[in-house]
């Protein structure tokens, strides 16, 4: 057999990582306020943007068809 068949340095290196994986500590950080008005405000300025874009596409629409229509 080679030498490779015995090497542990893996095993070796594993150790060291759960070590120092145990020494790590968890910290409980205080849960954020979400910020609902901000958010409001945005929700209602997409839904005015989306309402124009669909009249916009509305109308792409009409225009498309009168020009079907003439043809």
């Amino acid at each position: 057999m080679n030498d490779a068949a015995y090497d542990i340095t893996y095993l070796l290196e594993s150790e060291l990582v759960d070590s120092a994986a145990s020494n790590l500590r968890v910290v409980k950080t205080p849960a954020t306020t979400p910020r609902a008005p901000v958010d409001a405000v945005v929700r209602d300025e997409l839904a005015g943007e989306l309402m124009q874009s669909a009249e916009i596409h509305e109308a792409l629409i009409q225009q498309y068809l009168m020009q079907v229509a003439s043809v």
